[in-house]
């Protein structure tokens, strides 16, 4: 019986007309899936206990792909995406609502727009990804996984996005990326995801079955070394000492102006400098101030010398955050600074932000151009308040430990994360500072919290992360936590930290860009296989 086959312009894998008419979906069928994948890989960020969902969340936009044409695929992952982000990042609505006085409509449509720009992001990766397989035919499990991942690194957004990072709860599938990082977690949840579509689909014959069984042994490789890693790694902390870190979680409300010290306190003494003394002498070691209102260290003597002699009588070291001015070649620079105070008051450290939010601590260059200048300015108002970078990754020595301070954002970037650990890692402790108030009481701390554990992971380094409204967690270099506060709370906590001087990094932590790079060389060269086949069948 003979087959003929649509050309690609129709069709994109040479289908049989037969098979096409079959397994063609209708426009309806294809939106539905499209937002059935968004909401499955997005509710993960809201519901970390599902993390297993977004392990097949790609299923149903798989089958929305199958033989679209390009700007169907383009329609299909940008509604995935749009969907994902609205879910995912719905605490957009709280923070635009921080910004200005602006209607809910407005509040709306802003966030809406961010939900579609960044949603544009998946619908761009499934036009490649549908480029490639026309051109190639199936090889679905390693096209799509490298371009979702690939086009979430290249395309502007304000930080770096990982499905990985909502998989936190999820230790077992978590151990791997002190190999591979975030992206090589990115990668097999979505090679988990495209084999179970292949499977549903049918496509399980001949080359397509050798490439089902090796994406089944990859899968394999990933659980077993979970399993052992994180076995590993708990019998091996068993033997570890213990290090007591005082938490403080003031839950200071958000604002623009500077606050007057709270009733009863001053500049000098601070409610958070209190609560280090009952900490002190409930046994801390060290205490750790997390971003949050004002203190004025840097601009008055009286305030430094205060905390120095309340550190002084309490015998126990201090870090805080704290905005700081300098004047640099007669111009006055400010920076977003952490400082290390030691158990006699002398500063002992300071580290200065490296990595500053876009529109919130500097202006991109091309918003600074007339008439988006304007927008930006109308749009963040206040909360743009220009701020220097650091240069330099610091460390705080700290009864045995070496604290690696980071401030907020710079929690998203795994790769600056892993540059502050690297090769030298014995003894480091990962230390975030945030400030997440901006985002009302949603999911977004819970995410922020999230996204360090697996910091804390890729690293193999203990971490702390001091959060201003908290929910602030301590963890061990396998994700578990140690130690925890409630969210949207003020809290005071004494928390033992397990810890070894002999101990940290991790394959990524030391050659952090090294898969990253392979993610984009192989995706690369399937464009070029994809271009070469395409300009032979043209000669032909």
């Amino acid at each position: 019986m003979s087959r003929q086959f649509i050309s690609s312009s129709a069709v994109d894998d040479a289908v049989p007309r037969s098979d096409q008419r079959a397994i063609t979906l209708p426009l309806p069928a294809r939106v539905a899936l499209a937002l059935l994948s968004g909401a499955l890989v997005g509710i993960p960020w809201l519901s970390p206990e599902l993390f297993w969902i977004a392990w097949i969340g790609w299923i149903p936009l798989l089958f929305a792909l199958r033989h679209a044409s390009l700007k169907g695929a383009l329609m299909c992952g940008w509604l995935t995406g749009t969907v994902c982000f609205a879910i995912a990042s719905h605490w957009m609505l709280d923070f635009v609502r921080y910004l200005d006085d602006f209607s809910p409509l407005v509040i709306v449509g802003l966030s809406a727009g961010f939900w579609l720009y960044a949603g544009l992001a998946i619908g761009l990766a499934c036009v490649l990804f549908r480029w490639l397989t026309r051109q190639l035919g199936g090889w679905e499990l390693l096209s799509f996984p490298l371009c979702l991942v690939g086009a979430m690194a290249w395309y502007p957004l304000l930080f770096q996005t990982h499905f990985a990072e909502a998989q936190a709860a999820f230790l077992l599938g978590l151990q791997g990326v002190d190999l591979v990082g975030a992206k090589g977690l990115d990668v097999v949840m979505m090679l988990c995801s495209v084999l179970l579509y292949r499977i549903l689909a049918g496509d399980g014959r001949g080359m397509a079955l050798r490439g089902n069984v090796l994406a089944t042994g990859v899968l394999a490789v990933w659980f077993a070394y979970g399993a052992f890693s994180l076995a590993s790694w708990d019998e091996r902390m068993q033997g570890w000492d213990s290090r007591s870190i005082g938490l403080v979680q003031p839950n200071d409300p958000v604002t623009l102006a500077l606050p007057e010290p709270p009733r009863g306190f001053s500049r000098e003494h601070p409610e958070e400098m209190a609560a280090t003394v009952r900490l002190a002498a409930a046994g801390a070691q060290l205490v750790v101030w997390p971003e949050a209102r004002y203190k004025g260290y840097f601009d008055y003597f009286s305030v430094r010398q205060a905390y120095a002699q309340a550190l002084a009588d309490s015998g126990v070291a201090l870090i805080f955050h704290d905005p700081e001015g300098r004047w640099v070649d007669g111009n006055e620079v400010h920076y977003n600074s952490v400082v290390h105070l030691d158990p006699t008051g002398e500063q002992a450290g300071l580290y200065r932000k490296m990595r500053r939010m876009p529109f919130g601590e500097y202006r991109p260059a091309f918003f600074s151009l007339p008439g988006l200048n304007w927008l930006t300015t109308r749009l963040f108002g206040e909360f743009l308040r220009p701020l220097a970078a650091g240069t330099e990754h610091v460390e705080f020595a700290v009864d045995g430990m070496r604290i690696i301070p980071k401030v907020c954002y710079e929690t998203a970037f795994p790769t600056d994360v892993a540059d502050a650990i690297g090769g030298d890692a014995a003894g480091k402790v990962l230390l975030f500072l945030s400030q997440d108030n901006w985002f009302g009481e949603t999911t977004q701390p819970f995410q922020h919290r999230a996204m360090s554990v697996v910091r804390a992971v890729e690293n193999r380094v203990p971490m702390i992360h001091l959060i201003n409204n908290g929910p602030s967690v301590v963890a061990a270099p396998n994700g578990r936590t140690l130690a925890s506060t409630p969210a949207f709370s003020r809290a005071e906590l004494v928390a033992e930290l397990r810890f070894s001087p002999d101990v940290g990094g991790s394959l990524y932590s030391r050659y952090p860009r090294v898969f990253s790079n392979a993610i984009h060389g192989v995706l690369g060269l399937l464009c070029l296989l994809a271009l070469v086949g395409r300009g032979r069948r043209r000669e032909g």
